[in-house]
């Protein structure tokens, strides 16, 4: 049975912190490991696009209370020159210094792993991931948004897509297209997200909805006070329920979809601790190109996701 913490509020600092408190005997942070937390970021200077700095400053007072001393704050903005260092100042983040011993990283410089993904075609391709995926403790601390191709963006996409190192994902906005390398066309999109997420699964999620983003997200939507915190050790069963508190059936999200069959996920099996998510829910509107990015399944999936 796994666990996931829910509270309402309209602050995003004790919103967070109740959802965290909820499923507070399950987490454990190992000792000697280094503690990533991920927050979103896709651009700066757009306020609604990041994850709001109280709902990370609550994360890491829970674990510091849990013995953590030290910690790595990452990102890797997906803007043009990849300005990971000025999104955190323009969202507060040099603020947790006064708090907290924590570094700041971006992780589009940061040391790289190989990693084979499927192209536009569905052939094999490589990006660049970041290594520090694979050597920390890694906390996704998300924003609750719509996305134009995803539908949603919640724990696992904020890490799956984020670890790509920037030069290797294919922004079609202003990069040469790459077809050997990262597709965002609705096949090779989710399958290589939930290919990603199987190699760096975040050992403890965070999704703060107190004022998510509908429509033609994750960048040029507009605000919706939903009033939510989730917390989980379960990334898959975190984002189920904060797509189910979006109004939205979690199995119509295709990376969702194939890791719920990869991990024999059920519904009764999750136990969500805290508010009611009957009384949770705010139906998100979703960004109006749906139909278009609803292509993503194929029959063969499994042969293009599960890594030996």
């Amino acid at each position: 049975m796994s666990k996931v913490g829910l509270a309402k509020g309209s602050k995003s600092y004790d919103t967070t912190m109740e959802a965290l408190q909820r499923v507070e005997n399950d987490i454990r942070v190992p000792a000697g490991v280094p503690v990533l937390i991920k927050p979103n970021m896709v651009f700066r200077s757009i306020d609604l696009v990041a994850t709001p700095v109280d709902a990370v400053r609550a994360t890491m007072d829970f674990l510091k209370a849990k013995g953590v001393d030290e910690f790595i704050v990452g990102e890797g903005t997906a803007d043009r020159e990849g300005d990971t260092m000025g999104a955190f100042e323009d969202y507060g983040y040099f603020s947790l210094k006064d708090d907290f011993n924590v570094q700041f990283r971006n992780l589009n410089k940061d040391e790289c792993v190989s990693f084979e993904i499927r192209d536009m075609h569905l052939n094999p391709g490589k990006v660049r991931l970041a290594k520090s995926y694979f050597d920390s403790y890694v906390v996704s601390v998300a924003r609750m948004k719509t996305h134009m191709m995803t539908q949603v963006t919640l724990a696992i996409k904020n890490i799956a897509v984020s670890s790509i190192i920037n030069d290797d994902r294919k922004a079609p906005s202003w990069n040469e297209p790459k077809p050997e390398q990262f597709s965002h066309d609705p096949q090779p999109l989710h399958l290589n997200i939930a290919r990603i997420i199987q190699a760096i699964k975040p050992d403890l999620a965070v999704i703060d909805g107190v004022v998510g983003m509908e429509g033609k997200g994750p960048i040029e939507g507009t605000p919706v006070h939903s009033g939510v915190a989730l917390a989980s050790r379960d990334f898959l069963s975190i984002d189920v329920i904060g797509t189910e508190l979006m109004g939205t059936d979690p199995r119509v999200v295709g990376y969702l979809w194939y890791l719920m069959q990869i991990e024999g996920f059920r519904r009764e099996n999750v136990e969500v601790i805290g508010a009611d998510p009957a009384t949770c829910v705010t139906r998100y509107e979703m960004y109006e190109g749906l139909p278009s990015i609803l292509g993503w399944w194929i029959e063969n999936w499994r042969e293009y996701i599960e890594i030996p």
